[in-house]
């Protein structure tokens, strides 16, 4: 980037947050209608993305003598996979969703992102209605294809919700806006987590767990066609002074023009903040998957908890996740709305506690044998992790809302590995799934990604509106102060 596009991108950065202050507050809205139903899509989300990783530890038990086991044994079928197999099986979502993310992006900058959003989350959820008498019928490989198919369906997720909110939330109200959204990741979690481990030790069996969130999933679909909209415009009950609020807070960066022959992609992909961006991602998603498809495995088969326990314990890292987000989400923006912090140190210092915090915590728990210890640090570092979504995970807004979706789904098609490859790594380094020091080996390796990917965005990371934004005024009707109403809550 030469001086010249630093200093433009200064100017950018500058008056966006002269034109956020002015604009002052407009109180609760249809922005925040728009939030809590993608929260309510990330949420679900993530019950149909995880229910796996707790279900394949009652599918496939790892330590089948006990009575319990046996028990359900006589409702429902469980399996004799190896251990290669439970690792393939647990990244097949990932590959999928790793194929479909870049296109997910591509398509969103040319269709109706209401309607990809909810095309998504139909065949997400009838595919995990179906998942346990396609297992049934015709056994792994097929539950793979499966699991396959709803990657590339749910990689659609991300990048639509980006590309929605960038033209629904001001600059200022990112991180409690999009940060909510995103904080949906954790309560999904949770929730499968702590509800998986009930049924699945009910006479219900794993395959509760299955047709609960796919129907879950089909109810939030028809809620979204009623009361979801993709742009301001074609939002049935926003009025028109939160219209002109929004469109006003997002003056001269935002357009609606859906031409992929303007995309600047040379700009994009030689991009240092986007490359600090998707390396925080990548390192985000190693950590982040890395726990929440190991863990339950490493409480069972080392802390020696049962299965009926399991979904609980595991569950109250993203509870304390979850109930830690609302404050750090105020914080960061009540900062950056006082001008106590800027943008950009603001996503730098949420990130570092998130990464770095982490980093501590992994290399500690490597070394302690204390279960309690344990319990306590993998709740720490759960927990800390939410400070990210105020960080990298909303960067792509701040460096270019014309082309959000489309970063994410760059970023996430390349955090995907992380996803992919977690697993995989498990399955070669522990062998025995008894052994301390071979689990020692997986957190450490967790602690140097999350170190070096922090490393390099807190170097290279920026907030700034990037100049290949392709700011353009004539996509805002321009509005005249002494006829407007709109009323200003402070």
């Amino acid at each position: 980037m030469t001086d010249i596009d630093v200093k433009q991108a200064d100017q950018v950065d500058s008056q966006e947050m002269n034109s956020t202050q002015k604009v002052g507050s407009y109180g609760i809205g249809c922005r925040h209608l728009q939030s809590l139903l993608l929260f309510l899509c990330v949420m679900n989300g993530y019950f149909i993305r995880v229910n796996l990783s707790v279900t394949i530890v009652a599918m496939n038990p790892v330590i089948n003598s006990t009575d319990y086991i046996q028990e359900l044994a006589d409702h429902v079928p469980i399996f004799g996979w190896t251990n290669s197999m439970r690792s393939v099986m647990l990244s097949t979502f990932f590959i999928g969703y790793l194929f479909a993310n870049f296109p997910a992006s591509v398509l969103g900058c040319r269709f109706n992102n209401k309607m990809l959003l909810a095309c998504s989350m139909i065949v997400s959820s009838l595919l995990s209605i179906i998942s346990p008498p396609v297992v049934y019928a015709y056994g792994a490989y097929a539950l793979v294809a499966v699991r396959f198919v709803q990657g590339l369906s749910s990689a659609f997720m991300f990048p639509v919700i980006h590309g929605i909110m960038s033209k629904w939330a001001p600059p200022h109200e990112r991180g409690k806006l999009v940060g909510f959204i995103v904080s949906g990741v954790q309560l999904g979690t949770m929730i499968t987590l702590a509800v998986s481990g009930v049924l699945c030790s009910s006479s219900m069996g794993w395959p509760s767990v299955y047709y609960l969130s796919g129907a879950f999933g089909l109810a939030w679909t028809a809620v979204w066609l009623l009361l979801g909209a993709e742009s301001l415009s074609t939002h049935r009950f926003i009025s028109q002074a939160e219209k002109e609020y929004i469109q006003r807070s997002l003056s001269n960066t935002i357009s609606h023009d859906k031409r992929l022959s303007d995309t600047p992609w040379k700009s994009i992909f030689t991009s240092l903040p986007v490359w600090a961006t998707t390396l925080a991602h990548i390192g985000h998603n190693w950590g982040f998957w890395l726990l929440l498809t190991e863990m339950p495995t490493f409480i069972h088969t080392v802390l020696k908890f049962d299965i009926r326990n399991d979904g609980l314990l595991s569950s109250l890292p993203y509870l304390a996740m979850f109930m830690l987000q609302i404050p750090v989400n105020f914080i960061a923006d009540f900062l950056n709305k006082r001008e106590i912090t800027t943008l950009t140190t603001s996503r730098k210092i949420w990130n570092t506690i998130s990464f770095w915090g982490g980093t501590v915590g992994l290399i500690v728990l490597s070394f302690i044998k204390d279960t309690q210890l344990t319990i306590i640090l993998y709740v720490f570092i759960v927990a800390i992790g939410c400070s990210s979504n105020v960080g990298f995970n909303i960067n792509h807004m701040d460096l270019s809302p014309n082309y959000a979706g489309l970063i994410m789904g760059i970023t996430n098609t390349a955090a995907s590995i992380g996803g992919i490859i977690a697993p995989l790594f498990v399955g070669v380094v522990v062998d025995d799934q008894t052994s301390v020091s071979e689990w020692r080996i997986v957190f450490l390796s967790g602690a140097v990604v999350l170190f070096i990917s922090n490393l390099f965005f807190i170097i290279f990371g920026s907030a700034k509106t990037q100049p290949w934004n392709s700011l353009q005024k004539k996509d805002f009707p321009k509005i005249d102060d002494t006829k407007r109403d709109i009323e200003i809550v402070e």
